[in-house]
């Protein structure tokens, strides 16, 4: 009875290794796209921060959107939303190389100024 329940205790002790390691590797994953989220934020913020959108809506770096100056958020996400309601349901490949080349120009005059 006694080997049998060593047996049991060794078994268990294995199956909460096991779960201990997939949780951490849980983690890790979740981490992971944490941060990739993240990232990609900061990237669209600094993309936002080089149009003048930002001016048009008197949004100063430092401004703390969420909580003193919700009405300028607002105001920029107005701006946004209204853009994007502006497209088609689905914009086709020609459209995108066009935005994009727009983009390429919109970079490289902005490079040119700093």
């Amino acid at each position: 009875m006694r080997q049998k329940l060593d047996k049991i205790k060794i078994s268990l002790n294995r199956l909460q290794a096991q779960k201990s390691a997939l949780e951490f590797k849980l983690k890790k994953q979740e981490n992971k796209q944490r941060k990739a989220r993240t990232r990609t934020l900061i990237q669209l913020g600094g993309l936002l921060d080089i149009t003048p959108l930002p001016s048009i809506c008197e949004i100063n770096l430092g401004d703390d959107l969420q909580l003193e100056y919700l009405d300028k958020a607002a105001t920029l996400l107005g701006i946004l939303v209204t853009a994007a309601n502006q497209l088609p349901d689905t914009v086709c490949e020609n459209v995108l190389a066009q935005f994009k080349n727009i983009g390429i120009k919109f970079l490289k005059q902005k490079k040119l100024e700093i």
